[in-house]
Formats: structure tokens, C-alpha cells, sequence
């Protein structure tokens, strides 16, 4: 089977499995007003999801070494789209976010699964490019929510639009069982030398790999924080509708996805396979993004969406290449556990950050200061990373 095909899948999967994961972030404003519900409410509905991911990402990881690819990445988006889907006829929140927490655990086998095809598909100098392409399906998807979901919201009900979302799911589970294989030169690994959960304490007695796993919590603080509130904050800053304030998010998502492309290519064949010059790049183009978005109510409309697509760019795009450094530091053995450790590391932001936006912004009434602290989180990555020796030997 031709490479393209498995990253097409790959890069599809992660689309429609973000497509069903992230759909509460567009259409937290009818949530907000068919629930009754307060602008700090709507900062659990994306950590919801994640807490389920933070649980299971780990023994995900550790599933697609042991099971393979196809079996973890089908069996996870089954249990997404269901769970999403029951989701959609919640009676009350906590029902809501319970199920959110239960597709979270289906969610948690994407990165590992689809980073595992690409380590195992891909040559280290063609990596970084398949890396960025594959994790632009989750902007894509994001994208995809954030255009369509509001206006069917809007047309019949937010359920009828979250439902839509959890059957996406469903789809891409059907797909990966039929098309995924191995690559020709795979051979079955033997028992005794499939990689154990112990293991992984090896790579974490190294600093440098636990700096490189802080901040990609740290960054997940910020991009958690934009997919969550931006869409509220256009809505309530600007004045524009709830279909326009999700395009604005649409655009965010469209500059991750731009980003995650241009850095991919940028890390194969400017930087020699490094990858964190980019992960600073997209910290400080985030970190600039933020402070504006802090007097952003003095903007016009079309300044503002050019604002969410660099922001989108600063917020998502470093997640293609920070995948692929731990992939790479695990190699073709642990790239499953790693990714699994790391998605750990960076999905726990996703715990923090819109929690703590939304705190910030009940207790001063204006977004200002919840971006402020958005910025501080991306200079400290920013000023961090550079830092370390190189963490991966390069031919």
C-alpha cells in the first residue's frame, strides 16, 4: 500500500476523530444559553474531554505497541462516537461533561496511533513533512466544527449538531478497520521484546525529555484556552453572532493547520530534522498573538480574523513537531509509549488552561488579563526549549 494512502487515512482519522472530540468548543455558546450556564462553565467542557484523554493516554500508548495500530485506533473512535453521540441527549451538565470524559478515554488513541503509522511508514528525512500533514487533521477538524456545527445548531438544535459530530466517529472507526495495514517490511515483534509500561521510567529519569513534556503542557494551556474561549470572547467582544464567532475560530484553526504544514516541511529541509526551533517559533508568534487579542475589542472585524489565523498559527502549530521529536526520541520500539507519555504531559494542560481562563476572566469581568496570562505561559516555552542539548542523534 503506497505511503499516501496510510497518511491520507491517517490524516482523515485524526480530522473526523477532532471533528466529534472538539464540537462542544463551537457550539459552547448555544450550550451556554439553552443550559444556563456562566462563562466559567463553559472552561469545562473541553477539559472534560481531556480528562478522559489524560486517564487512558498512557496505557493508549502503550495499547498501540502492544496491539497495533488498526485494532487501538478502531476500537478508540467507536467508543468517541458513541459516547459523543449519547452526549448529544444529555439532560443536565454533569451528564454532559460525564460523557465528554467518556469519549475522552476513546480520544486518547489518536496521537499515539496515528504518530505510530507515521514512525513506522515514514523515513526520518520524510517524517517531520508527514508528522505536520497528519496532525493538521485535528486542526482541520476543528475547522470543520467550528463552520458547520453552528449553523446546524442553528437550523434544528445544539443536539442534533453534537450528534452529527459523534457519527463522524463512527465513520472513521469503519475506515481504519478496513483500509489501515502494516508497512511490508513490519515484521511481528516477539512477545518478550514488546515494550512494557516500566520502560518508559528509563526516558523519564532524563530532565531534558521532562522539560520537553512541560512544555508541551504549557503550550496546551494556551491552545485549550484559545479553542475554548475564542468563539465566546469574538461573540461577546465584537458583537457578531454565534455562526460568525465560529468562523473567526475556524480561521484559528485554519493558521494551526497552515502552520503545522509550513513547519513540517520547514524542520525536514531547513532545520535538519530539528524540530524545536519550530515549537519556539510557534510559542513566540502565539505569545504576540495573545497580547493583541488583549485589546482586540479596539480592532475592526477583518483585523480580527486576520488576529485568529496568526493566533490559530501560534496556538496549534507547534503540534505536528513536538510529536514528532518524542516519536523520534522513542524510535520505531517506544514511539507508541512516549507518544502516549507526552500526549499525557500535554493533554494535563488542557486540564488547566481553560479552567484557569475562565477563572481569571469571572474575577476581573474583562478577557484582557486572561490573555495577558496566555502570553507569560508561551514566553516561559519560548525561553525554556533553546536551551536543551540535542535530544535526538541525526545522520
Amino acid at each position: 500500500m503506497p505511503r499516501g494512502v496510510i497518511l491520507a487515512l491517517a490524516t482523515l482519522s485524526h480530522g473526523l476523530g477532532a471533528f466529534t472530540a472538539l464540537a462542544v468548543a463551537p457550539l459552547s455558546p448555544f450550550l451556554l444559553e439553552a443550559l444556563g450556564l456562566s462563562r466559567g462553565h463553559v472552561g469545562f467542557f473541553i477539559p472534560a474531554v481531556y480528562l478522559g484523554g489524560v486517564a487512558m493516554s498512557l496505557p493508549a500508548g502503550w495499547l498501540v505497541d502492544r496491539l497495533g495500530v488498526r485494532a487501538t485506533l478502531t476500537l478508540g473512535q467507536l467508543l468517541l462516537g458513541a459516547t459523543v453521540a449519547i452526549a448529544a441527549w444529555a439532560p443536565t451538565l454533569p451528564a454532559l461533561l460525564a460523557c465528554l470524559v467518556a469519549g475522552g478515554l476513546g480520544f486518547s488513541v489518536l496521537n499515539p496511533a496515528t504518530g505510530k503509522a507515521v514512525i513506522d511508514w515514514f523515513p526520518p528525512p520524510r517524517r517531520g513533512m508527514a508528522m505536520g500533514i497528519k496532525q493538521t487533521g485535528l486542526t482541520l477538524g476543528g475547522l470543520a466544527a467550528a463552520l458547520v456545527l453552528p449553523p446546524v445548531a442553528l437550523a434544528l438544535s445544539w443536539r442534533h449538531a453534537l450528534a452529527a459530530a459523534g457519527a463522524a466517529s463512527l465513520v472513521s472507526a469503519t475506515l481504519v478497520g478496513l483500509l489501515y495495514r502494516r508497512p511490508p517490511t513490519h515484521e511481528a515483534t516477539p512477545g518478550l521484546a514488546r515494550p512494557r509500561l516500566a520502560e518508559l521510567g528509563a526516558f523519564l529519569r532524563r530532565p531534558a525529555i521532562l522539560v520537553v513534556f512541560g512544555c508541551g503542557f504549557l503550550l496546551s494551556i494556551a491552545q485549550s484556552s484559545v479553542l475554548a474561549y475564542l468563539a465566546l470572547y469574538a461573540k461577546e467582544t465584537l458583537a457578531v453572532s454565534a455562526v460568525t464567532a465560529g468562523r473567526l475560530l475556524a480561521l484559528a484553526q485554519a493558521g494551526g493547520a497552515t502552520a503545522r504544514l509550513v513547519w513540517g516541511v520547514v524542520s525536514d529541509r531547513s532545520f535538519g530534522g530539528r524540530r524545536r526551533p519550530g515549537v519556539v517559533a510557534s510559542a513566540v508568534i502565539g505569545a504576540i498573538a495573545y497580547a493583541l487579542f488583549a485589546v482586540g475589542d479596539t480592532l475592526p472585524l477583518a483585523a480580527m480574523g486576520l488576529l485568529a489565523f496568526v493566533a490559530g498559527a501560534g496556538a496549534f502549530g507547534w503540534v505536528g513537531l513536538y510529536f514528532a521529536l518524542v516519536g523520534e526520541i522513542g524510535g520505531a520500539r517506544h514511539a507508541g509509549l512516549l507518544t502516549g507519555a507526552a500526549t499525557a504531559a500535554a493533554w494535563s494542560g488542557t486540564l488547566v488552561g481553560p479552567p484557569l481562563f475562565g477563572l481569571v476572566l469571572e474575577a476581573t469581568g474583562v478577557y484582557a488579563p486572561s490573555w495577558l496570562v496566555l502570553t507569560a505561559v508561551a514566553l516561559v516555552v519560548a525561553l525554556t526549549l533553546p536551551r536543551l542539548r540535542p535530544l535526538v542523534e541525526r545522520g
